[in-house]
């Protein structure tokens, strides 16, 4: 949660900001939904809400396999 203003205003916008003239490639990972053990507020999964800010695209991968070729393929 702590990230989210850097992830939207500034990794989500910069290129519109700059006229297309500043890219802003990054890649974050990070969990989303239910794990054992930890409370309400560490269990939400915001990937639908990141995919609707303008400048963001989520994947979210099915298994392992997935997420080797999606990661590898973003990072290019």
């Amino acid at each position: 949660m702590q990230a989210i203003d850097q992830i939207v205003n500034s990794a989500g916008k910069t290129y519109y900001m700059s006229g297309g003239n500043v890219p802003c490639p990054v890649v974050f990972r990070g969990p989303n939904g239910a794990a054992s053990g930890v409370g309400a507020q560490h269990s939400q999964d915001y990937a639908a809400w990141y995919g609707s800010i303008p400048g963001l695209k989520v994947v979210s991968p099915w298994s392992a396999e997935d997420c080797k070729g999606l990661l590898k393929a973003a990072i290019r």
